[in-house]
């Protein structure tokens, strides 16, 4: 005899829909351990890198453009040449990037 789905909201038979489900269970019980880790190497970083800036190139501050954003401020793309001339900084500074400027 041929069976025909049921239709309509109603109750969906013999199925185990929660068979099984230990097996598809991630687990974050090393998540302390890898934020101390992290944090490690990231010290570790620093004091390789130690005169210069972690967080890489330094950039100045802007305001974005549009009068939605224009009250916001963020990290620019670099220095220009006039803003580096007022700080005195040598041309030779200017292209060496690992000096972050």
């Amino acid at each position: 005899e041929l069976k025909m789905a049921p239709k309509h909201n109603n109750m969906v038979f013999d199925s185990h829909f929660h068979k099984d489900w230990q097996r598809y269970v991630k687990t974050w019980f090393n998540q302390a351990g890898k934020k101390k880790s992290r944090r490690a190497k990231r010290l570790v970083k620093a004091q390789a890198i130690a005169p210069r800036p972690v967080a890489g190139l330094l950039r100045p501050v802007v305001h974005c453009q549009t009068i939605r954003y224009n009250a916001r401020v963020r990290a620019g793309r670099g220095f220009t040449l006039d803003e580096l001339k007022v700080i005195l900084v040598d041309s030779y500074v200017i292209v060496a990037p690992e000096l972050c400027l």
